[in-house]
């Protein structure tokens, strides 16, 4: 995998100095961000996370597919319902970081992929346009909202975790503005001073801490909402 050549990491950074955060377009080779999102789709063991009565629950994807549409809707109903309490998340997963440092199994383009992500050519460019030149690497996982997932207000700033920013690799093939599913970010009394459309190949970074959530995936979306994401971190890596 490679960065697109044409990148200006300088002005770039100009850009993100405004906000703290930044949407770049064209990040990958076109090539490479076709094939990984296909590799995404294709990795058979995928994971749904939510809270749920206060804690987190991590099951197998597809057989959770398989329960009949009482036993879903009841614990969706939960999962809302602990929604308006506060921070809490209901999305598919894979967590290729884990899995890559575990030495579990992981398809061969989505290792690369982890790879990439913590290679000296991906690292400089982050660490130029963000301006934190202590980044030592970064974690991700493979997200996929479908209707009716969501990840609520937070910042991600978690003591010890040494997030200096966060990155979104979007992998969403098709969007319309009206299927939800926007990185949203609020300002101090709650309205959205800013948003980024899931689109194809396009970085989305921000820095640490940021009030910001994932918007609710309309019922009627036409697309999963496919990207990779984590943090950009100083430091070692504690596990």
């Amino acid at each position: 995998m490679k960065l697109n050549p044409t990148l200006d990491a300088d002005a770039l950074h100009e850009r993100y100095q405004t906000l703290g955060r930044i949407s770049i377009p064209k990040v990958l080779d076109a090539e490479d961000a076709k094939s990984l999102r296909k590799a995404i789709d294709k990795e058979p063991h995928k994971n749904l996370v939510f809270f749920a009565n206060g804690r987190h629950f991590d099951v197998d994807a597809a057989g959770w597919r398989e329960l009949d549409e009482e036993k879903v809707g009841t614990t969706e109903d939960i999962i809302y319902v602990e929604a308006q309490k506060g921070f809490s998340y209901y999305y598919e997963n894979i967590p290729v970081y884990d899995r890559w440092k575990a030495g579990t199994e992981l398809g061969a383009r989505l290792k690369e992929a982890v790879e990439f992500l913590n290679g000296e050519p991906f690292l400089s460019f982050v660490r130029r346009v963000t301006g934190f030149d202590d980044i030592a690497f970064a974690d991700a996982q493979a997200t996929l909202y479908g209707p009716g997932h969501f990840l609520t207000l937070h910042n991600d700033a978690v003591e010890g975790k040494n997030r200096r920013a966060a990155f979104v690799l979007n992998l969403t093939r098709e969007w319309r503005e009206d299927w939800g599913g926007y990185l949203n970010f609020f300002d101090e009394n709650g309205h959205i001073e800013g948003a980024f459309m899931p689109a194809f190949n396009t970085l989305n970074m921000f820095s640490v801490p940021a009030a910001h959530s994932v918007g609710f995936v309309s019922p009627f979306a036409g697309e999963t909402r496919v990207s990779v994401t984590g943090w950009l971190r100083a430091g070692e890596d504690q596990g």
